[in-house]
């Protein structure tokens, strides 16, 4: 099949948008959904209908995010709808009211992303670098002391102060230090 540049266009636009919303599509959608498998065959449903309908969609990255979010929302009910014999199925007004506040959420979560991003901006290269590496999945603490010829203890404190410093940037009140 051939595709004409308009299509790639509309294609290379659409995995753009899908990929930045994507992690936000998938939180929201876990608010409402939680079996792990119903989740998965509804972002399907999500990715196809999004899909069908991106010819029609007007807007930026954030209103992709909301008009997919609204689309997860409807393929949730869809779901619900098909599963309505389970007993442990969440009524459509409890559905609907956690999807609206998901909704809103969406900006409060947004806006706190690009905060973050900015203070870690603020944060020297080296700091930088090291907290992404330790929250990063496939980093280990112990593997990274090794690395940077340090203990595990000594990063755990070294994070914790770079920790501060980017809570102190955001302006989010520290929290209680706990051992574990």
């Amino acid at each position: 099949m051939l595709m004409n540049k308009k299509n790639r266009v509309d294609r290379s636009s659409y995995l753009r948008m899908l990929a930045k919303s994507e992690p936000v599509i998938r939180a929201y959608l876990r608010s409402l959904v939680q079996d792990y498998h119903d989740h998965s065959e509804i972002m399907q449903n999500v990715f196809i209908t999004t899909w069908d309908k991106f010819s029609t969609f007007e807007g930026d990255q954030e209103d992709f995010c909301k008009w997919a979010c609204v689309i997860a929302r409807f393929e949730a009910l869809k779901h619900r709808q098909t599963k309505a014999r389970d007993r442990l199925v969440l009524s459509e007004e409890l559905i609907s009211k956690i999807a609206d506040e998901g909704i809103q959420e969406h900006q409060k979560t947004s806006q706190w992303v690009v905060k973050l991003e900015h203070c870690l901006t603020e944060l020297p290269a080296p700091n930088r670098d090291l907290i992404k590496r330790a929250y990063s999945p496939n980093q280990s603490i112990k593997e990274l002391a090794k690395e940077k010829e340090t203990t595990p203890d000594a990063l755990y404190q070294k994070l914790r102060r770079i920790r501060k410093a980017l809570a102190k940037c955001m302006d989010v009140p520290p929290s209680p230090s706990y051992s574990i």
